[in-house]
């Protein structure tokens, strides 16, 4: 300091002036000594004489320093220096205006470099020449010419006002939270002076010396400035519902509506069902994400699960009836805790905290899709809905990607993160779509994640088909089982062909991502004989042979020929039996069982329709020969199970005198459950008798006149009938022919063909 007159400088500093120092060097000071007299010839009059002029020139004494523009005093380091720039960021410009002061009486060429004792690496430091405001102004220096002040004018000219910028790095390797920046301008001067100063004066420093500001010894007198690199202190975790709320451009959010408060919501339960449960679900505290995106079939959304604790949050979403992209919207947490604004950019990371590179981002769009796996995310305001997009902070020199938010120390921002996925099917094998998202300062180095979250998607899938080997059901080829409807009632270990009961072995696959439990129906419509149909329900049972619980109790209920599974878990199968009780009375053929089961909570609907039950032939033909006798009544004399006609009886027939004719019924009934083919009557003349008439009637009794063929013994048929007088043992053969074949036709199942046959007594 100019003669240590710190107290006079200071002064000067804070009046804007560098108090110079004594006259300027190389001004010539004149004298001329004079002596003055009384006139000794004239009294009253003094007389001067003037000596000769003797001139000296004032030598240099030079003195400079470098002070901080604000009267900081001087003389620190790195560690005490009070000029602290804190909370940096990475390249970052940090300007320090200093005064270069010229204390002594010639003008100096001052020296400018960086003192960065205790610094870290990799920042920059720069000197210029500050403007009016304090600026920097052209180009960088590396000194500067510092005149003497002229002691006439009223401007201090021995100030030179600089600014150093320090500019710090931006490779993460190089610049950290626990990284300390900074500089000092450190000034010098080199001596011009020569041996003789009277003939040589220069800047009155010894010619080739290096003179530092003060004269002090080298680093005793600087000026630092401190810089603190900012620290993230970012929290990103699931839905809690923060007490001070913002959206994602920083703004408070003054409607609790629009942001999801815990709720208890339903979700898939990991015990057994149980008798009349179909909705196999527990409570538990989460959210339902917001409103219900195209894909989404829940109405009002799908049931989220935080799990602050492992900063995770799972999803539960239901089947939908299509093949659709699906979407879930997850509510997400961002919390500030640094001590300062900060801006954040969102994105989808690797557990390293670097961007997922199988993500391709559209800034336009705010779009991230993932090629190979389909999956699309963005990041959505909670109150408009509007798609986040990258913005820029004008004091941050790091340029955002990625979409931004901006969260204030304190504050928690509320962001949602939309994930759409593929879902080609609901039957195959599918996996979780997991997402970790990362938040990002960009107040920090590099693009890193300083606080992950992650959002899960379980996505439900099942399978429902008959039962295989391995894992999996299948839906080809057909399986038959063939019963006997008038054969007995069994239960699951049902042999085929001999009972009345179809068993199919059956399998429910869970290929989806969370518990649940399947509600099974089925039905199959079978032809009665006699005409008419009944619809048989399936009824299902568990692997142990006992029936799975009803969906209901009451028999009158619809819901009481609907039966639950146990909750299967992920990748796990479920073996039911299907059963069907085949009634007695069903007409032989193929029947298509048709079954259908549903998620009691995905509500994944699936059928199988290809399990076919045959019902075999069983039965067989009654016939009944009645004789004519007056006054019998009808069916009051019935021979295997057919009814006698009126006037007509099995028993006790009346006498026949020679001449007499005897009237025969014979009625023929198909107790089969099945046509029966090529079908005709037949009887033999009885001895003593001769033939006389054959005809068909039909069930009221009337000749059937049409479509009859006949014929006797061996020979072949024909239309005409038999001639009168046939004598025993002729056998004569009647039956129906509709389409004029001469083949008998047809008798379906519970029909009789009845014949008239009439001889005469010899």
């Amino acid at each position: 300091m100019k003669k240590s007159h710190l107290i006079v400088l200071m002064a000067a500093l804070a009046a804007g002036t560098a108090a110079a120092e004594g006259t300027v060097a190389g001004t010539t000071i004149e004298n001329t000594a004079s002596a003055s007299f009384q006139d000794p010839a004239n009294a009253g009059t003094t007389l001067t004489s003037n000596s000769n002029t003797v001139s000296t020139t004032v030598l240099p004494l030079p003195g400079f320093d470098i002070v901080y523009n604000d009267s900081t005093a001087d003389g620190n380091t790195i560690s005490t220096t009070p000029i602290l720039t804190t909370g940096a960021v990475p390249g970052q410009k940090v300007t320090t205006g200093y005064s270069v002061l010229n204390n002594g009486n010639v003008t100096l060429t001052v020296n400018l470099a960086a003192d960065t004792t205790g610094a870290a690496s990799g920042q920059t430091v720069q000197y210029y020449l500050a403007d009016a405001s304090g600026n920097p102004t052209g180009a960088p220096i590396t000194s500067v010419i510092v005149p003497v002040d002229d002691p006439s004018t009223p401007a201090d000219e021995g100030i030179v006002k600089i600014v150093q910028v320090v500019t710090l790095p931006t490779d993460p390797a190089l610049i950290t939270p626990s990284s300390i920046f900074g500089a000092s301008p450190e000034g010098s001067v080199t001596g011009t002076a020569g041996a003789d100063p009277l003939v040589t004066p220069g800047n009155g420093y010894a010619t080739g010396t290096t003179v530092y500001e003060d004269g002090k010894a080298v680093n005793t007198d600087l000026q630092f400035v401190r810089i603190t690199v900012f620290a993230p202190a970012l929290d990103n975790n699931p839905n809690t519902n923060p007490s001070t709320p913002v959206d994602s451009a920083g703004n408070p959010i003054t409607d609790p509506a629009l942001v999801p408060p815990s709720q208890t919501v339903q979700i898939p339960t990991e015990t057994t069902g149980k008798t009349g449960d179909a909705t196999p679900v527990v409570p538990t505290t989460g959210y339902i994400t917001p409103g219900a995106p195209a894909g989404d079939p829940t109405p009002g959304g799908t049931p989220i699960v935080p799990n602050v604790a492992g900063d995770i949050q799972i999803a539960y979403p239901k089947a939908d009836t299509n093949t659709n992209p699906d979407t879930v919207v997850f509510s997400n947490n961002l919390t500030n805790t640094s001590g300062a604004t900060d801006k954040v950019q969102l994105f989808p990371a690797l557990a390293d905290g670097t961007p997922d590179p199988a993500y391709t981002y559209n800034a336009a769009t705010g779009t991230f899709t993932n090629t190979t796996t389909g999956v699309v995310i963005r990041f959505l305001d909670p109150v408009t809905g509007a798609v986040i997009l990258a913005s820029t902070d004008p004091n941050n020199p790091t340029t955002a990607l990625y979409p931004t938010v901006t969260v204030p120390t304190g504050s928690t921002v509320v962001y949602r993160t939309e994930v759409t996925y593929p879902d080609p099917n609901d039957s195959a094998v599918i996996a979780p779509v997991t997402v970790l998202i990362g938040a990002d300062s960009l107040k920090d180095a590099a693009i890193v994640s300083d606080s992950t979250t992650t959002n899960t998607i379980l996505p439900p899938s099942a399978q429902f088909g008959d039962a295989t080997g391995t894992l999996g059901a299948v839906s080809t080829p057909a399986p038959i089982q063939t019963v006997n409807p008038n054969g007995t009632q069994s239960g699951v270990a049902s042999p085929d062909l001999t009972d009345a009961t179809a068993v199919f072995p059956m399998d429910v696959v869970n290929n989806g991502q969370y518990n649940d439990s399947y509600t099974l129906s089925g039905s199959v419509t079978l032809n009665l004989v006699g005409g008419g149909t009944v619809t048989v329900p399936v009824l299902y049972y568990a692997p142990d042979g006992s029936l799975l619980p009803r969906l209901s109790t009451d028999p009158a209920s619809p819901d009481y020929t609907k039966f639950i599974t146990p909750v299967i878990a992920p990748g796990t199968e479920y073996k039911p039996y299907a059963v069907v009780q085949v009634p007695a009375g069903t007409l032989t053929g193929d029947y298509t069982v048709t079954q259908n089961a549903v998620g009691n909570y995905s509500t994944i609907p699936m059928t199988d329709a290809n399990n076919v039950i045959r019902v075999a032939p069983d039965g067989n033909v009654a016939v009944a020969k009645f004789v004519a006798k007056s006054g019998v009544t009808a069916a009051s004399n019935p021979v295997n199970g057919i009814n006698n006609p009126a006037n007509f009886t099995a028993t006790g027939a009346t006498g026949a005198k020679p001449g007499d004719d005897i009237t025969y019924r014979i009625t023929a009934k198909n107790n089969y459950n099945t046509t029966i083919s090529n079908f005709f009557l037949s009887d033999t003349v009885p001895a003593n008798t001769l033939f006389k008439s054959i005809q068909l009637l039909d069930t009221s009794g009337t000749v059937i006149s049409t479509n009859v063929i006949y014929k006797v013994g061996s020979g072949a048929w024909g239309t005409t009938a038999p001639a009168a007088g046939l004598a025993n043992p002729s056998v004569i053969y009647i039956a129906l022919d509709a389409n004029n074949d001469l083949i008998p036709d047809a008798l379906a199942p519970a029909t009789t063909l009845t014949a008239e046959f009439v001889v005469t007594v010899k």
